[in-house]
């Protein structure tokens, strides 16, 4: 016990030792330390004029996925006229997966393209975005004259662009991801309520991106959960309108041979007039049914429609960031006081090691 005590407090001894060496080193690089921590200072009081405010966007919005039991009855009701209505389950739209739907390649760069309306003109969101981050300034310097011209009209399709316009729109989307300028989460596993949050030099580009992305996304969920549903819709439509026809042809057969009764002298003529009797009501009831699956498909794309239910919506002002002169110059004082105080640790240890290395036996003693 009593080496392992012996030990202990030389180890102490040795902490407390290098602590004091420390002190005296910082306390004779003195001027390095106040010096560093002025120039830290003015330092961030020039980033303060130099990084432009963000403003940050949020929207909030209900995730409507818990429609299990009233499309299982739905479901069930349009099997028995041999439909399926292609929906009722969430899939690639439910739980954290829609979260990741937000954060995707095509649903961002749809935002991006999305027609606005600023200050009277008609514009979309890329050209918002290019002109917040002066990106036009730095095409303009390209030996590459498709770059110095660079431009994205409003009506232009995307599947038009061309293979610089969309090096530019990936470039787009990648900074939007990894910096990030745009976020989405849950706000509680157990509540169906999440947030969209977009972060930007422009308060109106923040404003109008989450507002765009939502509609964007809730397009994409609709078009795509309720596709089989509406292609059954379009058909069943179609056959009905057809059958209808044939109804309205049976009705006007049956009441021209009714009207030529009474001058009809074989039995030949009442057996056309119960046939056509028989066909009208045939088509009737046909078409009494399929009105009645056209009413199902309707009600399964209502059920299927929408998917997110805003709840907040960002208005103007937009929140505010801003690096301010004094934080910035406190922030500043304290990296570089922080950066030379590390510095001068470093020299400390450095030199110390090599005294151990250059004189083992000296150290020893010691």
């Amino acid at each position: 016990m009593g080496p392992e005590k012996t030990n202990d407090e030389i180890s102490l001894q040795e902490i407390l030792f290098h602590l004091g060496e420390i002190k005296k080193l910082i306390l004779q690089k003195k001027k390095w330390v106040v010096g560093m921590g002025l120039a830290g200072a003015v330092i961030g009081l020039i980033a303060s004029f130099l990084i432009k405010p963000t403003y940050t966007a949020t929207l909030s919005f209900a995730i409507q996925d818990d429609q299990s039991s009233s499309m299982s009855n739905i479901s069930s009701l349009a099997s028995q006229f041999g439909f399926s209505l292609g929906g009722g389950t969430s899939g690639a739209f439910g739980g954290d997966n829609l979260y990741a739907l937000f954060m995707s390649h095509r649903l961002i760069e749809n935002t991006l393209l999305q027609p606005v309306q600023i200050d009277g003109k008609a514009t979309n969101l890329l050209n918002l975005y290019i002109d917040t981050y002066h990106l036009r300034e730095g095409w303009a310097k390209s030996k590459n004259p498709t770059m110095r011209n660079m431009q994205f009209p409003v009506n232009q399709q995307q599947s038009t662009f061309t293979r610089a316009q969309d090096s530019i729109l990936e470039a787009i989307y990648t900074t939007i991801i990894k910096k990030p300028m745009l976020t989405a989460q849950s706000r509680d596993k157990k509540l169906s309520i999440g947030d969209i949050t977009f972060v930007s030099q422009n308060e109106l580009l923040s404003q109008l991106f989450v507002e765009n992305l939502i509609q964007v996304t809730t397009n994409f969920y609709v078009a795509t959960k309720t596709k089989v549903a509406r292609q059954n819709y379009e058909t069943l439509l179609h056959q009905a309108d057809s059958v209808e026809a044939v109804y309205d042809n049976a009705v006007a057969s049956r009441a021209a041979l009714a009207d030529n009764a009474p001058n009809m002298v074989k039995q030949i003529g009442g057996v056309s007039l119960i046939r056509k009797s028989t066909d009208m009501q045939i088509a009737a009831a046909t078409l009494i049914e399929m009105k009645k699956n056209l009413e199902v498909l309707k009600l399964s794309i209502d059920q299927d429609t929408p998917l997110v239910q805003v709840i907040d919506s960002p208005t103007l002002p937009l929140q505010k960031h801003k690096l301010g002169k004094a934080k910035g110059i406190v922030l500043g004082g304290l990296i570089g006081g922080f950066v030379i105080v590390m510095f001068l640790v470093l020299v400390y240890f450095y030199r110390k090691l090599k005294e151990n290395l250059l004189y083992p036996d000296h150290h020893s003693k010691a």
